[in-house]
């Protein structure tokens, strides 16, 4: 990740971070975890816990790492997102659950 801090972020860095926060929680875990590019930060909490917009998946600390080091995101999700007009959809039940079993191998039984 160190390899991708950047001293600026992209013109519209707000909006994403903003479609970052409001993807759907499809995986919430109370843990929490060190910033791995400054081991003197406060712990992050729920870094285990992911988001998605049903197409793309992160993790909650994701946008910590945009607003603080203004990291570089992948060029076809950065390209999803202003494509979607900065605007997550609410994804339905059906495919939260089907990247839960398939993509994620979680065994739902």
């Amino acid at each position: 990740m160190r390899d991708s801090v950047n001293p600026t972020g992209e013109p519209d860095e707000a909006e994403i971070i903003a479609y970052l926060r409001n993807g759907s929680g499809i995986w919430s875990e109370m843990s929490a975890g060190p910033d791995v590019l400054d081991p003197e930060a406060p712990e992050l909490s729920g870094i285990g816990s992911l988001y998605t917009d049903g197409t793309w998946l992160w993790r909650q600390d994701l946008p910590y790492y945009l607003t603080k080091y203004h990291v570089s995101l992948h060029s076809d999700f950065v390209a999803h997102v202003r494509n979607a007009h900065h605007q997550a959809i609410e994804v339905p039940e059906k495919r939260l659950v089907e990247i839960l079993t398939q993509d994620l191998g979680i065994d739902m039984d």
